[in-house]
């Protein structure tokens, strides 16, 4: 359990970071093993952020863990670079525009550098491994990201993650027959949204939860989706989660996140169902690609169009 649990607190933790909430990363480096690793990915997130409290309470932290015993010496090598880069940028003089162009021109090289069907390679590895990946669709079509992780990897703390940065609405892709055998027909017989996204009835699992909406009763519901036991009576309708019926034939039939979040889980060899849903800004407005990127990089996500798996599959299933 901790270790499934461990990829949506790494991401709470750096979350914490970013925002000066120093209860929240006390909270997090208690509910699980304070490694020198983790504690340096947040200060990292924290100095890019410059979260002063929290970057003060990351090193004291870090200095502590360095007393352990068991510390590995790539993460101790890590921690005490970055507290001499902290030190380091007391006596820096560079204006913060110069340092925005700058870390700007540092991820258009970074952008150039992908190679597609690695970066698609990478992004299946994630989803197995239980992290998210961020997919875009197309500037012609929705032009958003969604953040997608596996629907059986979707634990309280991921849900959590996933509610704080999107727009709150959870939605999960699932194959066509698996909404037949859990009776979930279509919300509406008329589907008249632009993109024709198949949502089924709304959902809440019955067993073990309360009102369905908080990132536990989500996650309770999402896992139900994929175990094989589970029965049409087993949800309460209407709830809070909102099943997706993906097409057949996947992203080669209909080139959105509803096909991909099902792709990715099948090329990963898991359930094949995904949960999605629109990352957007602290205004409320959707995110973009350079806001996408910026996101990307302060979680350590993987960025992954919806072109390239189209791409992916091509290549793959014609034999070369």
């Amino acid at each position: 359990d901790n270790a499934a649990a461990a990829p949506g607190r790494n991401l709470q933790l750096l979350d914490a970071a970013i925002h000066d909430d120093v209860a929240g990363l006390q909270q997090q480096l208690r509910s699980g093993p304070a490694d020198l690793a983790s504690i340096v990915e947040a200060l990292k997130v924290a100095i890019s952020a410059k979260s002063e409290a929290s970057i003060k309470y990351l090193m004291a932290a870090g200095f502590h863990s360095l007393k352990g015993e068991t510390v590995v010496k790539e993460s101790s090598d890590a921690f005490q670079s970055l507290v001499a880069a902290i030190a380091s940028s007391i006596c820096e003089t560079t204006t913060s525009n110069s340092k925005h162009d700058a870390s700007k021109e540092e991820c258009k090289e970074e952008t150039k550098k992908v190679d597609p069907i690695a970066n698609v390679e990478g992004a299946i590895q994630d989803i197995k491994d239980g992290k998210f990946v961020v997919v875009q669709d197309a500037a012609s079509r929705e032009n958003e990201g969604d953040l997608i992780i596996a629907a059986e990897k979707a634990t309280p703390e991921s849900m959590a993650f996933m509610v704080n940065y999107t727009s709150g609405i959870i939605c999960v892709g699932i194959e066509s027959s698996r909404c037949d055998e859990l009776k979930l027909p279509q919300m509406v017989h008329n589907n008249t949204e632009s993109h024709q996204t198949a949502f089924t009835v709304t959902i809440d699992y019955k067993h073990g939860t309360t009102t369905g909406i908080s990132a536990g009763d989500r996650s309770k519901t999402i896992m139900a989706l994929t175990q094989s036991k589970t029965q049409p009576q087993d949800f309460a309708r209407p709830g809070h989660i909102f099943p997706l019926r993906a097409k057949k034939g996947g992203v080669l039939t209909r080139p959105g996140h509803t096909e991909t979040a099902v792709d990715l889980t099948r090329m990963a060899g898991l359930y094949p169902a995904g949960v999605l849903s629109e990352i957007v800004n602290r205004d409320g407005t959707m995110a973009r690609t350079p806001e996408l990127r910026t996101f990307c990089r302060k979680f350590g996500l993987r960025m992954v169009t919806i072109d390239e798996i189209i791409q992916y599959r091509k290549l793959k299933e014609s034999g070369n």
